[in-house]
């Protein structure tokens, strides 16, 4: 992969300012992607339960959501663009292991023997080169804010990247880098969603509370990203569900640059990794009855005085990180805590969803550092009339 994805992150500074910025006025067009996406990956029979593998189907659904975001239609339900984002995740990860295995000076010589991530570029290449190309075209032709210019991470993209390269290095720039963030963007928001459905589906006396707020905010406020910010049970439903559980046993995995020596006189050599185990969610120093599932507990606590704004999901907390902390701490949170709630939103008011054969919470698959749900599980959803 390009050495510069490394040097100039400007794909981290998109998804830090005009994707945050955009979440509210690219609402309806991702609700809308919502209900589409649930509508033709949940099929029906009359009054009868459907069973969908959860796992497999959480990620067609969020690969399309966020596309929507990303690159818009017709694209974002392309099942090949689709299919490739997902592959890509997988063999990026993949990639990343094998090289770990080898010393630095040998890196370069073994990943040019690995050739499924340079396939994947190519493949994202026929897809995403003629849009780009194309809206340079029209920025070079109309200027950089033509009237007609689409509000997407395409646009963005190109307004935050290296001009001075050529049209064809800039392009295959911005094309790793929409993979990039689709990468960053799919595995984590499927695997936390999938969870927080598994939790629902086994935690039944939460859904009329959760679904009379959604209706009480909805009427209020319509479906926007106002109303989703107002749903107080489901903010804390899904940050409870990732505290329990999570997708990772890690966060806050950092290099020691130099040496280091904490209060309690512990050093840490430069060259070594650390990392903070998220089984400090489990802390009762920190959390009554840590070990329970409470969907509750952060709204509760937000009840308190003062309490209004913070203990929300994308709440920054030294005792809860999930999404990392202080200045590298996850930039997307903010359009994956809108999409994980709107979501759930959506399924709280159009079905009723039980564990495929009354099975209880299936047990979650630890690969790696990753706490992966259940990829076999089938959840069964129904109508509600």
């Amino acid at each position: 992969m390009d050495s510069d994805l490394f040097q100039n992150r400007y794909h981290v500074e998109v998804v830090k300012l005009p994707l945050t910025r955009n979440i509210g006025s690219k609402f309806a067009d991702v609700q809308d992607e919502i209900e589409t996406a649930f509508n033709d990956h949940i099929k029906f029979q009359g009054n009868e339960w459907a069973t969908v593998v959860a796992f497999s189907t959480m990620k067609d659904i969020v690969c399309r959501t966020s596309n929507r975001m990303f690159v818009g239609l017709p694209l974002c339900r392309n099942p090949d663009y689709i299919q490739l984002n997902k592959q890509f995740t997988t063999n990026l990860v993949k990639t990343v292991r094998i090289l770990d295995l080898f010393p630095s000076f040998l890196r370069p010589i073994v990943i040019r023997l690995l050739p499924d991530l340079s396939r994947d570029i190519e493949h994202g290449y026929k897809h995403l080169e003629p849009i780009f190309k194309d809206r340079l075209k029209q920025e070079a032709r109309r200027g950089k804010d033509w009237p007609e210019r689409p509000n997407d991470a395409i646009s963005w993209l190109i307004e935050y990247s290296n001009s001075g390269q050529s049209e064809a290095e800039r392009i295959r720039n911005m094309v790793i880098r929409m993979l990039q963030i689709n990468f960053a963007a799919l595995p984590s928001t499927a695997m936390s969603f999938t969870h927080v459905l598994y939790d629902l589906a086994t935690r039944p006396e939460y859904v009329q509370p959760m679904r009379d707020e959604v209706e009480a905010v909805i009427r209020e406020e319509g479906w926007s990203k106002t109303a989703i910010g107002k749903l107080k049970k489901l903010d804390s439903f899904v940050k409870e569900s990732l505290r329990s559980l999570g997708f990772l046993l890690f966060s806050m995995r950092r290099k020691v640059m130099r040496d280091f020596t904490f209060s309690n006189g512990m050093t840490i050599p430069a060259g070594n990794t650390i990392a903070v185990p998220l089984a400090a969610h489990s802390d009762s120093e920190y959390y009554t009855d840590a070990d329970s599932f409470d969907g509750f507990r952060f709204e509760k606590m937000r009840n308190g005085e003062g309490m209004e704004n913070k203990h929300q999901i994308v709440s920054l907390d030294l005792n809860y990180i999930v999404f990392g902390h202080g200045r590298h701490a996850c930039p997307g949170r903010f359009f994956a805590a809108n999409e994980l709630k709107a979501m759930l939103a959506h399924i709280l008011l159009n079905y009723d969803v039980q564990m495929a054969n009354g099975g209880g919470r299936p047990a979650n698959w630890v690969v790696g550092t990753s706490t992966i749900p259940n990829p076999t599980a089938k959840v069964m959803f129904r109508k509600r009339v």
